[in-house]
């Protein structure tokens, strides 16, 4: 998934991917690939994930590819995307988007810098825009079940606020035991649709048809029509 989602980077940006063992494969120019180093057998020389997190800040990189969060690390990113690193992309495991948050939440509490939880709450909610929920269907096939966006964090309820853009319907088992079904809009439009139109990218018309469906009528200026990104 982050193969795929990294090959609509444009092609001047720096990128600098961190992994805990090479998977990723960016099919860009400008990647740098850091890899992190477990400790020999007397426990010296280990580089973790968080160590080349410091570095990557120093190589003045457009986006940050975390392979996977998996620890304190989670608040390096969050740091990150909420202090001008923008359009950065990492995974975890998670079985709902919701509980992608909350892992995130926690993940980031096991890092030793000292912030109240609110604080915490707030820069999380502000640094994520899009989670992609990939999940494994009972045929054993692997699909997106959810593009969900992030809203922002909800003092009075203490919550955060997240809509699903798109979600999965399903329609039943073929003859051969496969499960049939279908990423679908919601109808809803997300809230950083104006920042798409910014990068000269459009949603699908069928966002805009589920959206007149269900009575949510795009911003002024309408949509620019580009469509299928």
């Amino acid at each position: 998934m982050l193969n795929a989602l990294s090959s609509f980077i444009p092609e001047g940006e720096r990128v600098v991917v961190i992994e805990d063992s090479k998977e990723v494969q960016l099919q860009r120019q400008h990647v740098v690939n850091l890899e992190a180093r477990p400790p020999d057998p007397k426990g010296r020389g280990a580089v973790s994930i968080r160590d080349l997190f410091k570095a990557t800040l120093r190589l003045r990189p457009d986006r940050i590819v975390v392979g996977e969060i998996r620890g304190g690390e989670a608040l390096d990113l969050v740091q990150a995307m909420t202090s001008g690193h923008g359009g950065c992309m990492a995974t975890l495991h998670a079985t709902h988007p919701k509980d992608t948050i909350t892992r995130l939440e926690t993940m980031c509490m096991m890092s030793d810098i000292d912030m109240p939880l609110t604080a915490m709450r707030m820069q999380l909610a502000s640094a994520l825009n899009i989670i992609v929920q990939v999940s494994r269907l009972q045929d054993g096939t692997r699909k997106i079940t959810h593009v969900s966006e992030m809203l922002g964090f909800d003092l009075q309820s203490n919550s955060y606020q997240i809509q699903d853009i798109f979600r999965r319907d399903y329609q039943g088992f073929d003859a051969n035991g496969r499960i049939q079904s279908q990423l679908v809009p919601t109808g809803i439009l997300p809230i950083c649709l104006p920042q798409l139109h910014e990068h000269g990218v459009d949603l699908p018309a069928s966002v805009y048809d589920a959206a007149r469906r269900a009575g949510n009528e795009p911003p002024r200026g309408g949509h620019h029509g580009h469509g299928g990104h």
